[in-house]
């Protein structure tokens, strides 16, 4: 399904940055979009494309970094799909939604996982990715229920809920019903050497690096926007990056092969 994916992402981040007033949706959020639409097209896409290409050549680095990109693109969509307010995009935002969803359930499913684990070495820092996903599952937690719990004690809507105009925060959905357990799942089948684990750990170290480089993306365009934007939290997504980033290729030199 890589090449639907491929062209159905070059419609939709494509639309959502060249095409004017495909949003609209809040000014504060529809700038967000677009800021994730830029990572999507000029990163993500030509990712995609070069992953699918050298997973048909055997490499174990691909695949995993293949996953990575379905597991942020499910995310992504998901969001776009129940939150964006509806667009002459919709149709392509849930196309782009089944088929990166089934794409991920059936890699995960019918891969091998038992082979990419027999292929990293004994110096492949296991432990400290896996101490590096449970650190980021308490730090997500906390940020997001310290907002979550504030405002449900003084009876008041959550501020990145009025900043956005949506009914909910999908990103406080996702991350603590979805992404979070997953990382706390991975760091412990990790932890314990277990094929699952080395195969989710690439996958959500690609997944990191994609979506805290498109929240820079968006961070930057609200900036340019004249939006409020909280410093210390471009100091921790930019700090995350360059961390995830660092471990995601330390990780992948564990991998016994030459690509």
């Amino acid at each position: 399904l890589s090449f639907p994916i491929g062209v159905l992402l070059m419609i939709s981040a494509g639309g959502g940055f060249f095409v004017n007033g495909i949003y609209r949706d809040n000014p504060n959020f529809a700038v967000q979009a677009v800021g994730q639409d830029i990572i999507s097209l000029f990163v993500v896409l030509p990712i995609l494309i070069i992953s699918t290409i050298l997973v048909f050549r055997g490499s174990h680095r691909a695949r995993l970094v293949w996953l990575g990109v379905l597991v942020y693109l499910v995310y992504t969509y998901m969001i776009a799909a129940f939150t964006v307010k509806y667009n002459s995009l919709f149709l392509v935002y849930v196309a782009l939604l089944g088929c990166s969803l089934y794409s991920l359930i059936g890699s995960l499913v019918t891969m091998d996982m038992s082979e990419i684990a027999s292929s990293f070495s004994e110096k492949t820092p296991v432990k400290t990715i896996s101490i590096y996903f449970v650190l980021l599952v308490l730090l997500f937690y906390f940020v997001w229920l310290s907002e979550l719990l504030s405002a449900l004690i003084r009876s008041e809507i959550p501020q990145s809920i009025k900043e956005n105009g949506t009914p909910t925060n999908a990103v406080h959905v996702l991350d603590m019903a979805w992404i979070l357990p997953a990382f706390v799942i991975t760091a412990v089948k990790l932890w314990r050497k277990q094929s699952l684990g080395y195969t989710l750990a690439g996958a959500f170290l690609t997944y990191c690096v994609l979506l805290v480089l498109a929240i820079l993306s968006m961070v930057v365009l609200m900036v340019k926007e004249e939006h409020s934007v909280a410093l210390p939290q471009i100091f921790i997504f930019a700090s995350l990056l360059m961390i995830s980033f660092g471990f995601l290729i330390w990780y992948m030199k564990g991998l016994n092969q030459q690509f």
